[in-house]
């Protein structure tokens, strides 16, 4: 026969212990009810925690490439902007030369138009978006292209330097007018040329890189998203606002004079072609990044939907739960008053 010793004390202990578990219980389906997702996942999940938590690592890996996206979308979107006004103002300008190519006075209205056309340019490439240049390559942080409007500039320096090596006189000097076509040929064909060339391009003209910035647009896609401004496009541009607005033309023989606009139109023909080419390319990688983007949106509402399915809570019950936890919680609070008020001393 066992004997089993009951006292006040070991009946409040019990009461107590139990109205803490079901405070308990009440917090958490609070807490639930409130968030909507289950208090403590990997209680409730156990084993299938290691699910949960691989579905919310691919979910915030694929958002990040989204996020990432959007940046690159807007780099493109404003190279695509100023590839279009770089374009816009050498069909501009090549309409310009082909009007005026036999008028009294073109050489000073060309010159106007294309220094004009040289600060666009140099300014469109040297456009950034957060602090990095969109035309620098891989060099974001430096200054594409070089001001040549700055008396100072390295490439303003090495086209006085050529102009001066060749004919002997600066392009203000009133002997400009005894350069001949023939002169003016070689010079354009020749050391003119060559500053647009490697090595002396990047070295007086552009601090940009060759090699271009690469963005993932997916977990399977790397793609090239943005352009340098070393293209032969950008190279043709800058030597016919050059020999348009710095070559002394306004004191250039009318023949001279032609020869130099005739060699910048067929010079533009080209250069807005591949700026045209250029736009091309960017437009598809506008196209590629926002159909990788609907993608991997789809992508990341399917795991969304699989990790809720997972975390989180039938409100609807689990209200049901709380309002019944509450109510076992009030009455195991009036059991235990009436319990606490229970004394030997009342029976003697």
């Amino acid at each position: 026969m066992k004997t089993t010793y009951i006292s006040t004390i070991s009946m409040s202990d019990s009461a107590r212990t139990q109205m803490m578990k079901q405070a308990n219980t009440v917090n958490t389906l609070q807490i639930e009810l409130s968030s909507g997702r289950k208090a403590d996942v990997g209680l409730d999940l156990g084993s299938r925690t290691g699910e949960a938590v691989t579905l919310r690592s691919e979910f915030y890996y694929l958002h990040s490439i989204i996020d990432t996206n959007a940046l690159t979308a807007s780099r493109l979107d404003i190279s695509q902007a100023a590839l279009s006004d770089i374009r816009t103002n050498s069909e501009e300008f090549l309409a310009s030369l082909v009007a005026v190519r036999d008028s009294d006075g073109a050489a000073s209205v060309t010159q106007a138009e294309a220094e004009g056309g040289m600060q666009l340019l140099i300014s469109r490439l040297n456009t950034q978006l957060n602090g990095s240049y969109l035309f620098a390559g891989l060099n974001t942080d430096e200054v594409p292209v070089a001001d040549y409007t700055d008396v100072a500039s390295s490439n303003k320096v090495a086209a006085d330097a050529a102009f001066l090596a060749e004919f002997g006189f600066a392009q203000d000097d009133p002997a400009v007018a005894g350069i001949t076509v023939a002169q003016m040929d070689t010079y354009l064909t020749g050391n003119f040329a060559n500053m647009f060339a490697d090595p002396a391009w990047g070295t007086n003209w552009s601090t940009a890189s060759d090699l271009e910035v690469e963005s993932r647009i997916s977990t399977s896609e790397v793609l090239s998203t943005s352009v340098s401004a070393n293209e032969d496009a950008f190279r043709e541009l800058a030597q016919v606002y050059t020999m348009m607005s710095d070559l002394g033309n306004v004191n250039l023989d009318s023949e001279v004079f032609k020869t130099v606009v005739d060699k910048a139109i067929s010079m533009l023909g080209s250069a807005i072609a591949s700026v045209t080419s250029l736009q091309g390319e960017i437009g598809v990688a506008q196209e590629r990044v926002s159909q990788a983007s609907g993608r991997l949106s789809i992508q990341t509402d399917i795991l969304n939907e699989r990790v809720n399915a997972l975390e989180n809570v039938d409100l609807e019950e689990t209200s049901v739960r709380l309002n019944t936890a509450i109510t076992q919680l009030e009455t195991t609070y009036a059991i235990s008053a009436r319990i606490q008020q229970l004394s030997i001393i009342n029976y003697l």
